[in-house]
């Protein structure tokens, strides 16, 4: 996979997220993988459409969901993961994807992006039909991996 798809997300994520209360926002690895992501416990996932097609997934622990969906909710304590937390992390990722997609289209790559989708299990996801390129985050002292794959 070309680093030119996976830098606008890493610098989306660098812009987008202080700008939602976010004090400390480091990319720690970058890797490669085999198709599938793990989850965590909570993944919420962007389908890439157009002339590029794929997946962008972030995971996280059903804790560090909470914390990161309080931060973005003005610090309100986050007791449980109901509408309104998952709500604000959608709304985070589709904004971080909506940036990158942006960035990737000035590129000449033609990208739109499915609102995301969230799920709270530790199932695997298909990211893409060949390796993708991994990321872990870590925002605010929580660790959130990023799978990056596109067809």
């Amino acid at each position: 996979m070309d680093a030119r798809f996976v830098n606008p997300f890493i610098s989306a994520l660098s812009s987008v997220l202080p700008q939602m209360g976010f004090k400390n926002v480091v990319r720690e690895k970058i890797f490669s993988k085999d198709q599938f992501l793990d989850s965590q416990g909570v993944l919420i996932n962007v389908q890439l459409t157009n002339n590029v097609t794929g997946n962008v997934a972030f995971t996280m622990t059903e804790a560090s969901a909470k914390q990161l969906s309080s931060i973005i909710m003005m610090g309100m304590p986050v007791q449980q993961l109901d509408d309104m937390a998952q709500s604000a992390l959608c709304e985070m990722v589709n904004i971080v994807a909506s940036n990158a997609a942006s960035a990737l289209n000035k590129e000449g790559f033609g990208v739109s992006v499915v609102p995301p989708a969230l799920t709270q299990n530790t199932a695997k996801l298909k990211i893409c039909d060949a390796n993708f390129i991994g990321i872990t985050m870590v925002i605010d002292e929580l660790p959130v991996e990023i799978g990056i794959g596109v067809n």
